[in-house]
């Protein structure tokens, strides 16, 4: 079974452990200090992942780092982790958690690119019409490029929209040349 399936199950396990306790919010934060702490410190991470510390050891390494800075749920999926030896996981768990996260919510996050920062106005108008296209909630992430000379390139999900200049004329040259 693939890292990334696997991460899924655990994900999903954890989210609704979450939602039983009433702490969706807090567990999204509490991974985000996980995943943080592992990418910053190497040594905690080399621990963690190191397949010759026994899992006691590493259970409480955990607890000595994590408690009390994280709800009792998320340390307990952190010792079930451990415990199943799947700490490699943990990095790709954040991310699907928080499409969980964010689907439990009725948020969508969309990526929208431009040639050229876009103002406030520009940006909540663009939100509003997003929130009324997708029915949902829309978090914006914005990106500049200014190859596309123009436009936006607009990504919701696997969908994207290109409302560019670049991809305009790419189109029209497919369809001068075809």
């Amino acid at each position: 079974m693939r890292q990334t399936a696997i991460a899924r199950r655990y994900a999903g396990a954890l989210f609704e452990a979450a939602k039983s306790e009433d702490a969706v919010d807090s567990v999204e934060s509490d991974l985000g200090l996980i995943t943080f702490s592992l990418e910053n410190t190497p040594r905690l991470r080399e621990v963690m992942v190191h397949p010759l510390i026994p899992a006691a050891r590493k259970k409480e390494i955990a607890a000595e780092v994590f408690d009390g800075r994280v709800q009792e749920v998320t340390l307990h999926f952190l010792e079930l982790v451990i415990d199943k030896r799947r700490e490699g996981i943990l990095a790709d768990v954040e991310p699907e958690y928080v499409r969980l996260a964010n689907e439990f919510r009725n948020v969508v996050p969309v990526t929208v690119t431009s040639a050229v920062p876009l103002t406030a106005d520009e940006q909540s108008a663009l939100r509003k019409k997003l929130e009324k296209f997708t029915g949902k909630m829309v978090e914006l992430q914005l990106a500049e490029d200014p190859a596309l000379i123009g436009g936006l390139v607009v990504q919701i999900g696997d969908t994207v929209i290109d409302g560019s200049v670049r991809g305009y004329l790419a189109s029209l040259r497919e369809r001068l040349l075809g």
